[in-house]
């Protein structure tokens, strides 16, 4: 018999007691008395309770059904059945459990239980579930991001044909498709060359790339100048100069005067003992920030040279390339911390106006000063002037809808910029204004132009600028689309990166090839930024290595 102190809640019912062999009765509040049996039944009622209890706790109450239940607590009428077990064994309780699936106790992308066995599903799996995130996007299950690259690839394809939408930004991504190059970070890149008519970039060297025109100073009479108004530069403390030259062989042993100015506040020439010279002079102070001379000598012999100067007026520092080769500089004086004013008196290139015997004779191209300082010990930087087969590199900016002006190492117009044919050649690509040519002319050089074609293809490096993202992205999936004009393994001949703070893109995305298209081979391939530094300034990095010539059409980038 069951110990029964227990209190039964039955809402909403009017209990009526029905005395044995008497008439129904009802009361707030029976006490039967032992061995007496008392039939129970109710009507409804609001808010009616009936509470059976014993006042000994020793002493047992019997419930039953009827008078043929032998039972205790209702026991008859608690039956076993699918997943139900009913245990009484003890004569007193009765244990009710339930039989079925164990609770999932392995981790995975998705669980799943049928009873016997458990299963963990890798995203992509078959059974593996989708959701909606935040924002709307597709994601997996476990919260990977699930990307569609047809919605990449048709972004392109609009882009490919509406020119001035390049770059294409959409609510969660940005595709380029080289129409333009707004898209592109030209500070950051190197050995990267535009063809926005055909639309792709290329690495320079191989057979890509444009002539560099060379013009002719006769050593006679021939020079240009520039007057300091003309001009417009203002006093700086950091320049550049870039330029390639190819002496004559009457021109050996001989002064030859590159550019100078009226105050000798600047001044590059090869000396009569036919090493490099370089004169800096803070104008207003005549402080010289630098007197140097070259260790070796250079003469017609060494045929095409290419002739790299930097210097910075602040820390401060020189810098002296020739032929992608660091040559080292003797100083008598500097360098010193200096401003240089180079348009005090008349600027020239080809004679030093001071010393009138002092013309150029030789072959001179792609003449290139900035007012910027570059930090020409970094290769990257170099490459952006000379490729590693040591040809020229096409400075053209092709953003510059008036014409080429040598932005493009920089993202910076440098003050001059001379790449003209030989008929005009002295028009100034750059900030400055217009040379005159003094003498009787500038004549084609030997040859009359150098191409950017060498004997193997650079490695090329493509940055693009930085697009914000509405949300801090934990994934990107990007989508490349490559001419491959030699065989291109991805992975290894063809690299691609994604950051998300802006900074240059480390976190490489595992390539596979997914296709071809009308123009090439389709690359696509997803990374994991959750590691990577926090942000929402997204950039793509695509690297070409082992020398491959390939021509990208296209790059698009999403996030998620």
């Amino acid at each position: 018999m069951r110990k029964l102190s227990a209190t039964f809640i039955l809402m909403s019912l009017m209990m009526v007691l029905i005395l044995a062999g008497g008439a129904p009765v009802s009361a707030d509040q029976l006490t039967m008395k032992e061995g007496a049996n008392i039939s129970l039944s109710a009507t409804a009622g609001p808010n009616s309770t009936l509470t059976i209890s014993s006042i000994d706790t020793n002493t047992d109450v019997k419930v039953k059904v009827s008078d043929t239940d032998t039972a205790d607590f209702l026991g008859a009428q608690i039956v076993s059945g699918t997943g139900i077990n009913v245990d009484s064994s003890d004569g007193n309780n009765v244990v009710i459990s339930a039989t079925g699936a164990g609770i999932l106790s392995n981790k995975g992308d998705l669980l799943t239980h049928d009873g016997v066995n458990e299963t963990s599903l890798g995203v992509g799996q078959k059974g593996q579930a989708l959701t909606s995130d935040s924002s709307g996007g597709l994601e997996w299950a476990s919260g990977d991001q699930l990307f569609n690259s047809n919605a990449l690839l048709n972004a392109y394809r609009t882009a490919d044909n509406v020119p001035t939408v390049s770059p294409l930004k959409m609510i969660d991504g940005i595709v380029d498709a080289f129409n333009l190059g707004t898209g592109i970070n030209g500070a950051a890149s190197s050995n990267a060359q535009g063809d926005f008519t055909n639309h792709f970039y290329a690495p320079t060297g191989g057979s890509a790339g444009v002539p560099i025109p060379m013009v002719n100073f006769d050593g006679t009479d021939d020079y240009l100048t520039i007057i300091d108004g003309t001009l417009g530069s203002t006093e700086g403390d950091a320049f550049t100069w870039s330029f390639w030259i190819d002496f004559n062989s009457d021109g050996d042993g001989v002064l030859q005067d590159i550019t100078a100015n009226g105050d000798n506040n600047l001044l590059i020439r090869r000396a009569a003992d036919n090493k490099w010279d370089i004169f800096l002079q803070d104008d207003a102070s005549a402080t010289q920030a630098l007197v140097a001379e070259s260790t070796n000598t250079f003469t017609s012999s060494d045929g095409l040279m290419h002739v790299m100067l930097a210097f910075d007026g602040v820390t401060p520092a020189v810098q002296f390339y020739i032929n992608d080769t660091v040559e080292t500089l003797v100083p008598s004086k500097g360098p010193t911390a200096a401003d240089l004013d180079i348009t005090t008196g008349t600027l020239t290139i080809g004679r030093n106006t001071n010393n009138a015997a002092n013309y150029l004779h030789a072959d001179i191209g792609q003449f290139y000063m900035a007012e910027e300082y570059i930090d020409i010990s970094v290769e990257a930087n170099r490459r952006k002037f000379i490729d590693a087969s040591g040809n020229p590199v096409d400075l053209t900016d092709p953003n510059e809808s008036s014409g080429f002006k040598g932005t493009l190492p920089t993202g910076n117009r440098p003050i001059i910029y001379l790449n003209k044919a030989t008929t005009l050649w002295q028009e100034n690509l750059g900030s400055g204004g217009n040379f005159t040519v003094n003498g009787g002319g500038l004549s084609d050089g030997t040859p009359p132009s150098i191409p950017t074609s060498g004997t193997g293809t650079d490695n090329m490096t493509l940055v693009s600028n930085s697009q914000t993202a509405k949300t801090q992205p934990n994934a990107a999936n990007i989508l490349l689309l490559a001419e491959d004009v030699d065989a291109i393994t991805p992975n290894t001949d063809l690299k691609a990166f994604v950051s998300r703070d802006g900074n240059d893109p480390v976190a490489q995305v595992t390539l596979s090839e997914v296709g071809d298209f009308e123009k090439g081979k389709l690359y696509t391939g997803t990374v994991d930024l959750s590691s990577q530094p926090a942000g929402t300034s997204m950039k793509w990095k695509v690297e070409t290595d082992n020398n491959k010539e390939l021509n990208l059409h296209g790059v698009g980038l999403e996030w998620r």
